[in-house]
């Protein structure tokens, strides 16, 4: 379990989450100027963090979680396929239809 935030109209709310309902991760910033955080994308919602990337690659290692490039951790058994686009990266497509474009070429 992990206690993220959740943006609710105007105010913030604190949920946890079981890392078991997490699709992936990747850096998501509120505007050009601000800080990316992290944001962990489930089938019902997403929900944002104060961690490190590589951090959070090292802490969820034996959670089922692998880096991919420098942009996003994927959890491997929520994984259906992943497509390679051309001098493009690639897109994983999710169990539950969710997608992800990354710059690896995979």
């Amino acid at each position: 379990m992990k206690k993220l935030q959740l943006k609710k109209s105007q105010k913030f709310e604190w949920k946890d989450v079981d890392l078991k309902d997490v699709n992936y991760i990747d850096k998501w910033q509120r505007s050009g100027h601000s800080m990316a955080v992290l944001a962990y994308h489930t089938t019902n919602g997403s929900y944002h963090d104060l961690d490190i990337l590589a951090e959070a690659a090292a802490a969820l290692k034996d959670e089922g979680f692998i880096m991919v490039g420098r942009t996003a951790l994927v959890q491997e058994e929520k994984i259906e396929k992943i497509q390679s686009i051309e001098n493009n990266g690639s897109v994983i497509t999710f169990k539950d239809g969710t997608q992800l474009h990354v710059l690896k070429q995979m």
